[in-house]
């Protein structure tokens, strides 16, 4: 265990994916025994990681087959809880709208061993679930949208149709840290949202922005994506921007690779009990505008087991914040870590068990910490960014071939 301190002014799953589907706030949907509270492993309060998922559409069981947009939303708005609602093979172009607010989870996919294509997709109300689709364009989820699953779906900006990946469309400018305009007023939270197993890519040209972009959000989690190709052209383009702070964020085993994005970007919002873990950020030089991943006023954030070596790295930025951010860092391999020059409370922040590219200008490292510019990969050409010989347990110990991402039928 590394040593607390606070830095004064003066100081510078493998198997998760195979079982991804069916998770959310039980509380609230009343289908199962109860929710969890956040704990020692950084899991959000309300956001539990759901059963068995096969990769197979075979398990696919629908009980209303649809052929158009416009029929996939009546029949969602229609459907009573437990129901799957089935689009036949096809390109349906044009954006679907998604309002509903069942009792329970129901969940709009692809026929089994279908290939759908549609549009940009909104999602209002509660417990529904967008599974195994094609997007081309976005998911945006209104205010106060809650439980809310996004899986296996691959969602692009291939042909510049504009928007983001996935954006939360909130805010709410009373938030301590939140950007203010006049005439403003707090909107709705978004919570109770999954994001697991997506593969979101290409954005950030022809007008789009980030690959995901969260605004007053409320118990996330956001698990074992893919995100490449996620490029800056002028719109501040992030693999993931948190605006308008918000409450319990597990952002963990996510693989971010070929992209010129700022990879996790928290600020603009305090924000409490994040967990950031287990994430894989590699070769993000595809151009050369996006800045290194920040993370701004966090109280009760964990940063451990990431393999960050896209040439950028990651700081840790206290700002004015409306309480003392703290941190956990440790057992991550980091090319550049930085702690900056606090402005009001500084982070206290616990250390140690890290491999870091550059050795720690900003603060003292722990005597455990080591500075390794040359890692010994086990096989980077195949995307294998498991140290060859790691007996700390210092970084991700996962591969993305072990993985599936976006669409299984």
């Amino acid at each position: 265990m590394g040593r607390l301190r606070a830095v004064s002014p003066g100081g510078a799953v493998s198997l998760v994916l195979l079982a991804i589907a069916a998770f959310l706030m039980q509380a609230c949907s009343g289908t199962a025994s109860g929710t969890s509270p956040s704990d020692a492993s950084g899991n959000a309060a309300g956001v539990a990681m759901p059963a068995a998922l096969k990769a197979s559409s075979a398990a696919v069981h629908c009980k209303v087959m649809v052929s158009g947009l416009s029929q996939a939303g009546r029949a969602v708005a229609k459907a009573t809880a437990g129901t799957t609602v089935c689009l036949k093979a096809g390109s349906y172009p044009g954006k679907l709208s998604l309002d509903a607010t069942p009792a329970g989870r129901v969940t709009l996919t692809a026929a089994p061993g279908a290939h759908v294509e549609t549009g940009s997709i909104r999602v209002s109300g509660s417990h529904i679930v967008v599974q195994d689709l094609w997007v081309h364009g976005e998911v945006a989820l209104a205010a106060g949208a809650s439980d809310v699953e996004i899986v296996h779906d691959d969602i692009s900006n291939a042909g510049g149709v504009g928007g983001e990946g996935v954006v939360f469309e909130t805010s709410d400018c009373t938030a301590p840290g939140a950007p203010k305009w006049e005439g403003c007023e707090a909107q709705a939270p978004i919570s109770g949202v999954a994001i697991l197993a997506n593969h979101i890519h290409d954005i950030g040209a022809g007008g789009s922005e980030d690959a995901i972009h969260l605004d007053n959000w409320r118990q996330v989690r956001i698990e074992g994506n893919e995100l490449d190709h996620i490029v800056e052209s002028g719109n501040h383009t992030d693999c993931l921007q948190s605006v308008f702070g918000g409450e319990g964020l597990v952002f963990d085993r996510n693989y971010e690779h070929d992209n010129d994005c700022q990879g996790i970007f928290i600020k603009d919002g305090d924000a409490s009990d994040v967990s950031f873990e287990d994430n894989l950020f590699v070769k993000d030089t595809v151009g050369s505008y996006a800045n290194f991943s920040q993370i701004w006023n966090v109280k009760g954030l964990t940063i451990e087991h990431n393999t960050i070596w896209d040439g950028k790295g990651l700081a840790l930025v206290a700002d004015e914040a409306s309480f003392q951010p703290t941190a956990t860092v440790e057992r991550n391999l980091i090319a550049t870590f930085t702690l900056e020059k606090p402005t009001g409370t500084p982070y206290a922040m616990v250390e140690g068990h890290n491999d870091f590219g550059q050795a720690p200008w900003s603060f003292e490292p722990s005597r455990t910490d080591r500075t390794v510019a040359h890692p010994h990969f086990v096989a980077p050409a195949r995307g294998d960014y498991r140290l060859a010989r790691n007996r700390r347990g210092v970084g991700v110990d996962w591969t993305p071939a072990g993985q599936h991402y976006g669409p299984i039928s």
